[in-house]
């Protein structure tokens, strides 16, 4: 099912001054397999943060900015990536503390607008002017914080079943974890290393994808088993710590304040099924930006760039090519 909600407008005010970054010297460019070059390359920030940097299709007019939800590095864009970097710059950046990007050093700075920070500072330090940004899950939130805090940097923006602000109020349709949440916080921090270990041993196991609490949340159909493995192997290697200390940050933002103020052209994608940020929630966040594109994908749930990855490219793609040149 796709119901059009509208199209583009392109006036964009001033946002705050960028942060200026430094790089590390980067891998030498390498064809991808569709005859874009790639390169990995690590932005220091000025508290001691080291940023991952993939960077595909460096030569392209148009950039893309991937910002991935919590807990991922990818995983969900394998096959977007390759594709949308035939014709256009895409730059896959890994949040602290996720992925290939080590832990900062305490304090962490895991907010929304640092990590918004983060993703602007990427961009200067690629030498991109401004991208489309593209957020999954939690990482529409920090889209968003880009928009707000560095607003000349943002072309258009597309959400794929992101919520603008406070993700866990309708987890599976109830605020009941966001009770519960408190008290785990507490309990990482006093058995760090017991809780890792936990951690790390339970999270890989294939067992979990045979549950029927997470069969549940996924279109078996759609999702490859082998992605489903990679997503499990970025969470296991996670710092838990982290990880729920940056849902805690995710659970207290909210732009639900911007989306009537953004002017550039946006997509938001929704799966009928998803139980982490229900439909419903997303419509709101749709029609509350003037002329966003609605999309809802029938048998699609929380992970819909990876269940349906032809269709997202496609209206990605179309977004970006409406745009002009930077």
């Amino acid at each position: 099912m796709t119901e059009p909600h509208a199209r583009d407008r392109s006036d964009r005010a001033e946002g705050a001054a960028p942060p200026s970054p430094s790089v590390e010297p980067s891998t030498p460019s390498v064809p991808s397999e569709h005859g874009a070059s790639a390169e990995d390359v690590f932005v220091e920030r000025d508290d001691g943060a080291s940023l991952f940097v993939r960077d595909v299709g460096v030569g392209h007019d148009r950039a893309i900015l991937i910002l991935d939800g919590i807990g991922c590095s990818g995983w969900a864009f394998r096959r977007i990536i390759p594709r949308l970097a035939a014709q256009h710059r895409v730059l896959l950046m890994h949040y602290r503390g996720h992925g290939r990007s080590p832990d900062p050093p305490r304090p962490w700075h895991l907010s929304m607008p640092d990590l918004a920070d983060d993703a602007a500072a990427v961009l200067q330090a690629r030498g991109v002017s401004s991208a489309v940004a593209v957020g999954f899950s939690m990482g529409f939130q920090v889209a968003l914080e880009l928009y707000r805090r560095h607003r000349p940097r943002v072309t258009g923006l597309v959400d794929l079943a992101g919520p603008s602000g406070r993700a866990l109020a309708t987890f599976q349709g109830t605020d009941a974890f966001g009770h519960v949440f408190p008290l785990l916080r507490v309990a990482m921090r006093h058995a760090r290393d017991f809780t890792r270990r936990l951690w790390r041993g339970v999270v890989p196991t294939t067992w979990i994808q045979e549950l029927g609490a997470i069969t549940r949340q996924i279109n078996a159909e759609r999702l490859r088993s082998e992605d489903f493995e990679i997503y499990l192997d970025q969470m296991a290697a996670m710092n838990p710590e982290l990880f729920f200390e940056m849902l805690g940050e995710a659970s207290r933002h909210t732009a639900d304040d911007l989306l009537p103020e953004i002017r550039v052209p946006t997509l938001v994608m929704a799966g009928a099924h998803d139980r982490f940020v229900p439909l419903s929630t997303l419509r709101g966040i749709a029609f509350a930006i003037p002329q966003a594109q609605w999309v809802v994908m029938e048998d699609g749930t929380h992970a819909l760039p990876a269940e349906y990855s032809d269709e997202v490219c496609q209206r990605i793609e179309a977004l970006v090519t409406s745009l002009p040149p930077a």
